[in-house]
């Protein structure tokens, strides 16, 4: 009865910390805003656990267009769709989908569109509420990119994965990041929580997230946002295996 009682209370204090709300962000249901050669999609924006603010938004660029930034807010981009030329530190990669760049603060990046029709990307922005710590973030590897191609796929029971990283960053002492395969009709695990507040971004399938005694269903492009300490559990309820990425920071 104590154990319940303490969840109670952790959880309705994280929602009442947090602005940005547990649940599902559905593709279809984004807004497209024209910023000047891009269309935007504002996903969300608000106060998280962790973040002052966190801003996460897609922008579909057309081609032989390109984007040039420096940021002060650590920067993580996923590619959705397209092939694009990211160029980072004097170096450049072409990346397909599923592949990531992260960006630690006060870096500049160039992204491109080099393909013959759209591409898209995701954008996460998030200004930490405690310092931030360059010399932590150069020492664990600084800003990087991630080639979906050079991923080793690591099968299991229910599916399998693939770990991007799981690493300090100049504004996360711990950022963990990887895809999830997950077979037709299987449950990932049963109902749990954690301190970190985690993002589960679908990138094909049908699933259905229980959060709380709440069930809500995603697919391809849909986002879950799971805040601190709040229960939840993803079935792929589809008759194909799903994909997703699940984002950790704290």
């Amino acid at each position: 009865m104590k154990m319940l009682l303490l969840l109670l209370i952790t959880c309705i204090t994280s929602a009442q910390s947090d602005s940005v709300i547990s649940g599902v962000y559905k593709w279809d249901d984004l807004k497209v805003e024209k910023s000047g050669n891009f269309d935007k999609r504002q996903i969300l924006e608000g106060r998280t656990t962790d973040d002052e603010n966190l801003n996460i938004y897609a922008l579909t660029i057309e081609p032989e267009k390109s984007l040039k930034e420096k940021s002060d807010d650590e920067t993580l981009i996923i590619i959705k769709e397209g092939d694009i030329k990211v160029s980072l530190k004097n170096d450049y990669k072409i990346l397909s989908p599923g592949s990531t760049v992260l960006i630690m603060s006060g870096d500049s990046y160039e992204i491109e569109n080099i393909g013959d029709s759209d591409a898209t990307f995701y954008v996460f922005l998030y200004k930490s509420k405690y310092p931030v710590d360059i010399k932590r973030g150069i020492e664990a590897g600084g800003s990087f990119i991630t080639d979906w191609n050079d991923l080793k796929y690591q099968p299991h029971d229910k599916g399998g994965m693939r770990q991007y990283f799981n690493r300090p960053t100049s504004v996360a002492k711990r950022f963990d990041i990887h895809v999830t395969t997950l077979n037709p009709e299987i449950k990932s695990h049963e109902p749990h929580t954690h301190r970190a507040a985690e993002i589960v971004l679908m990138i094909n399938g049908k699933t259905e997230m229980e959060i709380y005694d709440g069930l809500y269903k995603g697919t391809d492009g849909d986002l879950y946002f799971l805040g601190s300490n709040i229960p939840h559990a993803i079935k792929n309820i589809g008759t194909k295996p799903s994909m997703y990425f699940a984002i950790q920071w704290e």
